[in-house]
């Protein structure tokens, strides 16, 4: 139950706190005092979408901070969430973020979401309206089945997930054979290539290669004169090896009688030998210089076959392992195609079997929520009223196989029909009315708030939804919001919610907890002003 509620800097609210009762809540005030800004914060804080606008003063976050306490019961269904006897959950807005708190730990918007649905219903004049749409009303069915039928639910989760992996697989099944022959032609188009870049054969290093040898073979008869010459230079006859030879003879001499001379000698040990290789190296290559015209005209032909290459696929190498991948993975589809169809025949059939499960259930559970809602029905001033809800077979969705709708008549005269084409206003917010109290008493939600559930209503049919309300307030904490006084004088606590027009215009909220208080507010909603006829109306119905 909702235990209390700070909010801050929130929309017409400064601050404002506020203690609740665990029976029947009741806020009420003149049209367009901020009722529905306190109901706007609490649905603020339990994750929905708000702008920045929501702030009062810019300059300030506006804060909303709501604490739950649990029962045993409670506290078993939230072990998920890893929740004690208190939670506290908090929303502070800025011009530029937003953050969500539980217990103090930042949290994400989604983790509160799916909080909520453990801890409140709010039920708005809108989601009244939005429930006469025949697509939410297997949802309401299922809801019930899930609250009292642990198999079911688990069977609707599996169904879900086997149905959707049925639409995925049949849609990956449908676009391969779609693609056939689209296929087959870029296979023969990546075959194509692959034989093209195959059948070159090219080298990792065979371009740098073919280039060094080119350059050689381009410059023959330069290089044949340039190592000839160097050669004679150094080998022939009175050449600088001869030369060098007789001046190691001439310093190997003198170091016999000058110790001193010996590295020079070794040095020029060393450089004789260096040369001597030089003057070899160089014969050697010279006389295997040759042109060769042949050779060179392999090379070129070689090499505008790479270039030629180059220029169509980019990367050879990287063009070849892209073209295998493609290919490997097409081929791949093909050999697939027969699986897919395997998997299809064995999801089909398991999505027929699970949504004929769900089918029978629906129908049993259908007989049965219509029968209580019934009940409920009685209750609220229709005691003609005849409810049932229809299922009919469709082709399978993702919900199942089941069109369900409800079907109402207020009048004995008249036939069973769409809830949407029949029911009034008033009918429509005791029909849902009716609803909620049948979930009340198989959910785990601990509040449930009515924002203005009496609209199209008055009369003996007002003091029927009080009574509903008020008998609901037994097992569960009820708020709602109200300008019929039967119904607020049913209340266990009363919040009388004015603006104040000073600086700036402000909510403010203020618990009546004196009679007097509450006699007035009372005699206000019934009449618009504190008179003896109003002020003696409100006491009966306190009465009452």
């Amino acid at each position: 139950m909702i235990k209390s509620v700070l909010i801050k800097n929130f929309i017409l609210i400064d601050e404002l706190f506020l203690e609740f009762e665990d029976g029947f809540n009741v806020l009420t005030g003149e049209t367009g005092a901020g009722k529905s800004i306190i109901l706007k914060a609490i649905d603020t804080v339990l994750g929905a979408r708000v702008q920045k606008d929501v702030i009062f003063d810019k300059t300030k976050p506006a804060l909303i901070e709501i604490t739950f306490s649990h029962s045993k019961k409670e506290e078993s269904t939230l072990r998920d969430f890893d929740l004690c006897e208190e939670t506290v959950i908090s929303r502070e807005i800025t011009q530029t973020s937003q953050k969500c708190r539980l217990n103090g730990a930042l949290v994400n918007l989604e983790y509160i979401k799916e909080l909520r649905e453990h801890l409140v219903d709010i039920h708005s004049q809108n989601q009244s309206y939005t429930y006469v749409l025949p697509k939410y009303h297997i949802e309401l069915l299922d809801a019930y089945i899930k609250s009292v039928d642990e198999e079911f639910t688990n069977n609707l989760a599996l169904y879900g997930s086997t149905f959707k992996d049925y639409t995925e697989t049949t849609k990956k099944l449908t676009l391969l054979r779609e693609n056939n022959s689209k296929n087959l032609q870029e296979i023969d188009f990546l075959k194509f290539q692959l034989n093209e870049l195959d059948s070159a054969d090219v080298g990792v290093d065979e371009e740098e290669q073919l280039e060094r040898e080119l350059e050689v073979l381009s410059n023959v008869q330069s290089l044949k004169e340039a190592t000839e010459g160097i050669y004679y230079s150094l080998g022939s006859d009175d050449g600088v090896i001869d030369a060098l030879a007789k001046m190691k003879g001439l310093l190997s001499r003198s170091c016999d009688c000058d110790e001193r001379l010996r590295e020079v000698e070794n040095s020029f040990i060393e450089a004789h030998e260096n040369l001597k290789f030089c003057s070899d190296f160089l014969r050697e290559y010279s006389q295997n210089l040759e042109n060769n015209p042949q050779r060179l005209d392999e090379i070129n032909e070689r090499m505008s076959l790479i270039l030629k290459l180059k220029r169509k696929y980019g990367d050879i190498f990287e063009a070849r392992e892209k073209f295998a991948a493609q290919l490997s993975e097409i081929e791949g589809d093909f050999s697939s195609v027969e699986e897919l169809e395997a998997k299809q025949n064995e999801l089909e059939k398991k999505v027929e079997e699970l949504s004929c499960a769900l089918s029978l259930k629906r129908k049993k559970y259908a007989g049965e929520l219509s029968g209580l809602i019934v009940q409920e029905l009685r209750k609220l001033e229709l005691s003609k009223a005849e409810f049932e809800i229809s299922t009919k077979d469709k082709k399978a969705d993702i919900k199942g196989i089941d069109d369900v709708e409800f079907l109402i008549t207020t009048n004995v005269s008249s036939s069973l029909a769409p809830l949407a084409k029949v029911a009034s206003g008033g009918e429509i917010s005791r029909v849902m009315l009716a609803i909620k109290c049948v979930f009340a008493k198989v959910d785990s939600l601990s509040t449930i708030i009515f924002d203005e559930i009496d609209t199209g209503i008055s009369g003996k049919a007002s003091n029927a939804v009080a009574e509903a309300i008020s008998n609901l307030s037994k097992d569960i904490q009820v708020f709602a919001i109200t300008h019929q006084p039967i119904i607020a004088a049913h209340a266990s606590a009363h919040f009388k919610v004015s603006k104040s027009q000073d600086d700036k215009t402000r909510v403010c909220v203020e618990k009546l907890d004196t009679q007097e208080k509450r006699l007035e507010a009372l005699a206000t909603l019934a009449s618009g002003e504190v008179n003896s006829i109003s002020v003696s109306f409100a006491k009966e119905l306190l009465k009452s």
